[in-house]
Parts: structure tokens; C-alpha cells; sequence
């Protein structure tokens, strides 16, 4: 592999180290003193980490880094605060589930990850929401297993994550010699043993330049083909279901497709034949 010059960066809030409890955005205080508060004490401690790791990626060579603000409503990250150099994909509706994701990219890198949904321990565990469960041809599959089929499907490869302790050993069963920085170790839903910010970004500054030092030995996520994903819900499906989709029961629906990045842009946008980027 080429030296790593340019790197998708995907984040989100739950692994973030300092963070222990649901975004309190739906909460029925989330627009009350209380609820601003909250929030603006985990934007910030997720905003230090992906600082954390756009000065890391530049310490190591990195000369374009593209992070996706991608927890929830898109609009997480505290842009006045983000260090010079990098660039912010944010918003909803979202036109594509990874902003700006073009096989231009070196790399894929993740910050502030959680565990799959379902994982004993895991703190704040879920996937693509609360109440779902995905599984690709059979096994199940967690956001950082999402994200990496996308990447690897224009050829990109993960290469780091940081998060819950829990989710970076499923990365690390995910794909060998991926780079990891356990900020946090889970101990229950809403509980967890973390480290202090200033270490939780000192350990993601150096994890991250490892990661880019010793990329040509972390293989790209393996694509089988052709993918059928399932998505159960702990709650009926609707009656009318998107086109395509097969309900296998009253709480499970299939999609069959080509690839993964087929039949999860299908779920997702309900378009069968959802273009790769280029």
C-alpha cells in the first residue's frame, strides 16, 4: 500500500470517553437547562477525541482528512473548536450514509465507537438504533462493521477505531492487526470505567499514528457476495414495507442484493440500485 495521505474519519458519540449515558435530545428535559448542559458536555469531550485524532493522522503524514459528524442528527461536533486542516461532512437528510466517501481515501479510521447492539457489558450498545438487530449472511454486525463494508466496497480499509473497550475487541475479531484505542471499558448499559479526557486523547493521538505506520498489513474487510441482510426489530414491522424487502416474520425483513453496499442502501434509502462513489 502507498503511503496514507488521505483518510475518511466516521465518528460518533457513545464511545466517546466521559460518556455513560443516552444524547439527551430526546429526553423530556432535552430543551431545559439540564438538557443543554448534557449535551454540550459530550459535544465537547467528542470533539476533543476527533481533534485527538486529526492531530494524530497529521502527526503521522496524513495531508487530507474528511470527518463525517455522523452521530445522530448530524450536527454533534463543535465546529469552532476542530483544528485547522480537516474538513466536516454534517446535516440531515443525508443524500449518502458516508458524506463525501470517494475511493480517493486511504483509509478508513473511526472515533468515539460503541459496541454492536446486544454485547454483554457493552456501554451504550445498540446499532443504527436502539432496538434493532442487522446481520449479514448470518452473522451479525455492529455500525463499525457497516461502515467498513461501505469503505472496502471502493477499496478502502479500516484501519483504527477507538471507543468502548468491548467495541475495539470486535473490531479487532473483525479484522486482524487493526489499530485500537480503548478509552473506556463498558460495565453495564449506562456504566462504564473511563479515562480521563486528556489520556483518552493522548492514547488515540498514538494508537492512530500506529495505525497509519503499519496500514499495508491490515487486510481490507473481505466483500462475499452476494449479501442477504436482515434487520430484526424488537417491535412489529409496519404492514407496507419498502420495496424489495421480504418479511420473514413479523419482526424480521430480508434484503437480497449483489453486495453488502447493495442491499444496506436499499434498507436504508430504499433504492435497489444505489451507485458506488466514485
Amino acid at each position: 500500500m502507498a503511503a496514507i495521505k488521505a483518510v475518511y474519519m466516521q465518528t460518533d458519540l457513545e464511545g466517546v470517553a466521559g460518556i455513560d449515558d443516552w444524547d439527551p435530545r430526546f429526553k423530556d428535559y432535552a430543551n431545559l437547562a439540564e438538557g443543554v448542559r448534557e449535551r454540550l458536555e459530550m459535544q465537547r469531550l467528542m470533539t476533543g477525541e476527533v481533534n485527538a485524532a486529526a492531530e494524530g493522522l497529521f502527526e503521522a503524514g496524513v495531508e487530507n482528512i474528511l470527518i463525517n459528524d455522523s452521530h445522530g442528527p448530524g450536527r454533534t461536533l463543535l465546529v469552532e473548536e476542530l483544528i485547522p486542516g480537516v474538513r466536516i461532512g454534517r446535516g440531515k437528510p443525508k443524500p449518502a450514509f458516508l458524506l463525501g466517501l470517494s475511493s480517493r481515501f486511504d483509509a478508513l479510521v473511526q472515533v468515539g465507537m460503541h459496541p454492536m447492539a446486544g454485547t454483554p457489558s457493552g456501554c451504550l450498545a445498540h446499532t443504527m438504533s436502539r432496538g434493532l438487530v442487522f446481520r449479514a449472511n448470518g452473522r451479525e454486525i455492529g455500525e463499525m462493521e457497516i461502515t467498513a463494508y461501505i469503505a472496502g466496497a471502493v477499496g478502502i480499509p479500516w484501519i483504527f477505531t477507538s471507543g468502548d473497550l468491548h467495541a475495539c475487541r470486535e473490531a479487532e475479531r473483525w479484522v486482524p492487526g487493526i489499530a485500537t484505542a480503548p478509552v473506556k471499558e463498558g460495565l453495564a448499559e449506562a456504566c462504564a470505567i473511563h479515562l480521563a479526557p486528556e489520556d483518552a486523547r493522548k492514547l488515540i493521538r498514538e494508537r492512530i499514528q500506529e495505525a497509519v505506520a503499519r496500514a499495508a498489513q491490515i487486510p481490507l474487510l473481505p466483500q462475499e457476495r452476494p449479501v442477504v441482510l436482515e434487520v430484526v426489530r424488537d417491535t412489529p414491522w409496519p404492514a407496507e414495507l419498502n420495496p424489495g424487502a421480504e418479511r420473514v416474520d413479523a419482526f424480521t425483513i430480508r434484503y437480497r442484493g449483489a453486495s453488502f453496499y447493495q442491499v444496506f442502501h436499499h434498507y436504508r434509502f430504499g433504492e435497489p440500485d444505489y451507485p458506488l462513489p466514485g
